[in-house]
């Protein structure tokens, strides 16, 4: 059966906000077979678990450029067809006014479908974002918990100084002021407490734990070492070797318990281009929309180490920082959400 293609895209400027930190984006959605945007509670007679029909790999091209990877996978139970034609562009704090945005699908053979239309959307007059489909009681029950990990490739601060003890200097100085030393848990404290999901807008409040440049440790003292900027005296971290002229990049991520959860997603970002590694990893440092994002549920994560792959890294030479979270809502009956941060050290060649 041949995938269809997106067609009838419509962009609505939608922002999130925790009363901390307002994120604005683009909510889209379109047609894909018989899935429209108004599909409502009926299912589409294509529909069937949206197997083989629906493809799952999309390009989110802004202002003529491919600006975000976005890999859409649904759980079995939920949310299904309301999740296969829907996707959030998250354009950060200062969005320009307006952005012109287009999509397209990869085909089963990994070739390119067509473009959809091309869309402006102004962003001086964003509305708040709905959640499309709320997850039922029965739904509820059925998921499963989400697990530990960190990025293996490019490697990350936590993987490089914690679990690997690579003996370069700022690594060893990470260690020593380090008091955990468990490379794959590097969450902020208490989320138990201070819950990072938001159920009534249905995303992740990454964004309220972090004042400055923390983001290595997710501001969680017992890996603060992994904050540590270079040139401070114990030298530069070690960088994983990235080629500058390579169109697509491959990025391994390693799990350490087999969980899962349909509200869970990967978002990686890059440093701008300009950034000191001396001034240490902020948000603030990094480009706002994240080159690539994948939603998940359950069934189609089974493996401990996979592998994710975009065409959308923004150009880029030198010294930069790569940051990957992951997280969602609903990580076990004790907690109503969690994130994992992986900080990862490249030079691009």
């Amino acid at each position: 059966m041949q995938q269809p293609h997106p067609e009838d895209l419509r962009a609505t400027a939608t922002y999130r906000d925790d009363g901390d930190v307002k994120l604005e984006g683009i909510s889209l959605t379109w047609r894909i077979g018989a899935n429209s945007a108004d599909q409502g509670t009926t299912e589409p007679p294509d529909w069937n678990g949206g197997r083989p029909a629906y493809p799952h790999h999309y390009e989110v091209w802004l202002d003529g450029r491919v600006a975000q990877t976005a890999d859409l996978y649904w759980a079995a139970w939920y949310p299904h067809w309301q999740s296969a034609n829907r996707h959030w562009v998250c354009l950060g704090e200062t969005p320009a006014r307006e952005y012109r945005v287009k999509i397209r699908a990869r085909n089963a053979d990994g070739s390119w479908g067509p473009f959809t239309d091309e869309i402006s959307v102004d962003t001086s007059n964003s509305q708040p974002y709905s959640v499309p489909v709320p997850m039922r009681a029965a739904e509820e029950q059925q998921r499963v918990e989400v697990r530990h990990g960190s990025q293996q490739f490019p490697v990350s601060r936590a993987i490089r100084a914690i679990r690997d003890g690579d003996d370069a200097p700022i690594c060893q100085e990470a260690r020593r002021l380090n008091t955990s030393t468990t490379w794959q848990e590097v969450v902020p404290p208490d989320t138990a407490a201070n819950p990072p999901w938001n159920e009534a807008r249905g995303y992740l409040e990454y964004r309220k734990f972090f004042r400055g440049a923390d983001v290595a440790s997710a501001a969680n003292p017992a890996f603060r070492g992994l904050d540590l900027p270079s040139a401070n005296g114990f030298g530069d971290w070690p960088a994983t070797t990235m080629q500058a002229e390579v169109r697509a990049h491959t990025f391994t991520y390693r799990y350490t318990q087999n969980h899962l959860g349909p509200k869970w997603t990967h978002q990686w970002f890059i440093t701008k281009d300009g950034w000191d590694p001396a001034q240490g990893v902020s948000w603030e440092a990094l480009e706002p929309i994240p080159f690539m994002v994948e939603t998940h549920g359950s069934g189609t994560h089974g493996d401990q180490e996979l592998q994710y792959t975009t065409e959308a890294v923004p150009p880029r030479r030198g010294r930069h920082a790569i940051v990957n979270i992951w997280g969602g809502g609903d990580a076990g009956p004790e907690y109503k959400g969690e994130f994992f941060v992986s900080v990862c050290d490249v030079d691009f060649v």
